[in-house]
């Protein structure tokens, strides 16, 4: 059965706001701020919105009110409008929005219009140009009609100039937006019925019994082939495996099996597939892709490292797959963001879905533990392990702390970085840290407890989490910690803020882990597979706890507040001055700590002014203040003929104000 929808009360408005505007379409939901008194909007991440009537002119221009964007910070700053959650800005039936934007200028910038719900989230990222232009965005191809988006985030200059430029201090720009125009919006009488689907056991081993349906596709210079010489150790009675050879680039892959679109290949029960694979190189990202046909965004990746030679790896799809949906389609990457990749081959074997059994390697079953850290440890006796509470300080009295800071012997950084306990940096109170550069190998990371004697184990079953404290010096950094014992290993990632946060990992929340495992070494990578910045990048580890041991919340430190700054100076329009033009100014572009007000001073002048200045207009300069005018914009009158008009932008925040002098007008007023 197909999913239908039956929208109730498409025609009617989801919210009155601005339905009625002249410059806007009338729309189930749109906004040209004409009727709002007091903007609604939520800023985040420095980013500061005020309702203004004197946006710039220009194609896309309204009268009325617009909103002035004074966006700085984080790549991602922006402002939000929210929703009631049972509503929705895009529907089946219309998955479209249209806004007018201004950007100040024709650098390459970009716009970032984000959809977002409970669970959801939608990214259209568009360059624009210098002035107002009208931006038509299509969500259709990542909609999912199943959710509902209630969250309208716009960020303008998204991550600064050529939009991929993610410094922790974008500079200040000045950004206008009107007549945002939703026609697609929906509300909470549209009754969804979810389709039936199948969840049909699946193995791939390329035997003569294989009844998968399996379809090799290769993409992005993947090239696969079924041979009969795969290396020794492989699955038991295995005659055929899948041999792989990647090169480039990052992202090639293999597309292993693809069902009808009702089927799924995970399902509440059986949320782990099962791969023998046999890698030639240790240290390697494995990934195993499960894609959605009928929202072809809808996808859920799981990433494993390799060890050298024939191993189980369990890819568990509890974080992040929706059962709401189905995934008949399954990929596989080895090598995956690789930045020296070889021409060693690999090779795959026994690919198992929804509880289907695949062979085991001729080591045993799960590679002796449990593939992914399943099972029970490979038959270790538990009763040889304690589990001390432990807690690393890097203060010169934590010798285990510091054994970290070397190279990794066994314990310390590996592929290609250096670590060092130094104090810590910026917004932390936490005396010495694990000071971790990142260089040489995209998974640098640092083997930051390891047992050597047997008898200690990091995790059990009522201590499942490694918490710490972690300083990055970028926003949305994926961090990964490991846990190990033998081959048997389990992985969790989360993605760290600019600056410092306290970081939880509990593994009880993973299926494959298991508290039957004596995990003896923890391993924590920063900026997990992302390639090496230039010049590298430190990220600091500081107060790791494990087995109940508690890390101690960071407390940041009250930012230091900074004078505005003009970055680039203001500017008038002044090719016809005569009496009963307008003259505008613009502000120009300033640094300093948000929330930043602006104020324009208008002088007249009988000396012509040819520089811009950081000041008030000298006594030199022979210019006297006209009384009472303090928009950017100045209507001409009969005084200002025969004299020069310039303007001075005055900035203040709370540390103080600053000035910006234009020129003058290059001719006297006519």
């Amino acid at each position: 059965m197909f999913r239908k929808f039956l929208a109730i009360a498409m025609a009617l408005p989801l919210i009155s706001i601005g339905i009625t505007a002249a410059n806007a379409a009338a729309s189930p939901w749109s906004e040209n701020f004409d009727a709002m008194g007091t903007y609604s909007g939520i800023d985040f991440d420095g980013n500061t919105t005020s309702l203004v009537t004197d946006q710039p002119a220009g194609e896309g221009f309204t009268s009325g009110k617009a909103i002035k964007l004074d966006n700085q910070g984080v790549a991602w700053a922006g402002t939000k409008f929210v929703l009631p959650t049972s509503s929705s800005v895009i529907s089946n039936a219309n998955a479209t929005a249209s806004i007018s934007v201004y950007s100040p200028d024709a650098l390459d910038r970009c716009f970032m219009l984000k959809l977002e719900g409970p669970g959801v989230a939608i990214e259209r990222l568009v360059h624009v140009t210098s002035g107002w232009q009208t931006l038509n965005i299509n969500y259709a191809t990542d909609y999912n009609e199943t959710k509902n988006y209630n969250v309208v985030a716009l960020m303008p200059n998204f991550a600064s100039v050529g939009c991929k430029n993610f410094n922790a201090g974008k500079a200040l720009t000045t950004w206008y937006v009107d007549n945002i125009s939703f026609p697609g919006a929906r509300d909470a009488d549209e009754v969804i019925i979810p389709e039936n689907r199948s969840n049909p056991q699946a193995l791939i081993n390329f035997e003569s019994n294989d009844t998968s349906g399996y379809a090799l596709i290769d993409f992005g210079g993947n090239v696969s082939s079924l041979v009969t010489d795969a290396p020794a150790g492989g699955s038991v009675g295995s005659t055929k495996a899948l041999k792989i050879i990647t090169s480039a680039p990052d992202w090639s892959g293999t597309t292993l099996l693809t069902k009808t679109k009702m089927a799924s290949l995970i399902s509440q029960s059986t949320m782990v597939a099962k791969v023998n694979i046999y890698s030639p190189e240790a240290g390697k990202l494995l990934m195993l892709k499960l894609e959605s046909r009928v929202h072809p965004s809808q996808v859920v990746e799981i990433r494993q490292t390799s060890v050298v030679g024939w191993k189980t790896y369990s890819f568990d799809f509890t974080v992040g797959g929706n059962l709401e949906l189905d995934y008949p389609k399954a990929s596989i990457f080895v090598d995956f963001l690789g930045t020296a990749k070889s021409n060693s081959p690999w090779y795959v074997d026994d690919i198992s879905f929804n509880g289907a059994v695949g062979a085991c390697l001729e080591a045993g079953c799960d590679n002796g533990g449990g593939g992914n850290g399943g099972g029970g440890g490979g038959g270790t006796d538990l009763s040889n392990y304690t589990s001390p509470e432990t807690l690393l300080t890097f203060d010169e009295s934590d010798a285990l702390g510091l054994l970290a800071a070397g190279d990794a012997n066994p314990q310390g950084v590996f592929g290609g970085g250096s670590g060092a306990a130094v104090n810590a940096p910026q917004n932390s109170d936490r005396g010495a840290s694990l000071a971790l550069t990142k260089a040489g190998e995209d998974w640098t990371g640092v083997n930051i407890l390891v047992d050597q004697t047997g008898t200690v184990r990091y995790t059990n079953a009522d201590n499942s989490k490694v918490t710490f404290n972690f300083y990055s010096p970028k926003g949305n950094s994926p961090v990964a910690v490991q846990l190990f014992h033998g081959d048997a290993n389990v992985e969790l990632i989360q993605y760290a803020p600019f600056g410092w946060s306290t970081l939880t990992f509990d593994f009880a929340t993973v299926s494959a882990w298991s508290s039957n495992t004596a995990y003896d070494k923890v391993v924590i990578f920063p900026d997990f597979h992302v390639p090496v910045s230039t010049p590298s990048d430190v990220y600091y580890i500081d107060d790791v706890a494990v087995n109940g041991a508690v890390t101690t919340s960071v407390v940041p430190a009250t930012p230091e507040l900074v004078k505005p700054a003009a970055t680039k100076a203001a500017s008038i329009s002044s090719k016809t001055p005569k009496v009963g033009v307008v003259v505008s100014s613009t502000k120009g572009t300033w640094s300093g700590s948000a929330p930043m007000t602006y104020k324009y001073s208008w002088y007249r002048c009988t000396v012509k002014g040819a520089v811009t200045t950081k000041a008030k207009p000298l006594a030199s300069a022979k210019c006297t203040l006209i009384a009472g005018k303090t928009a950017s914009t100045y209507k001409l009158v009969k005084a200002d003929k025969g004299k020069y008009i310039r303007a001075t932008v005055t900035a203040t925040n709370s540390k103080g104000s600053a000035y910006s002098t234009t020129k003058t007008t290059t001719i006297k007023v006519g």
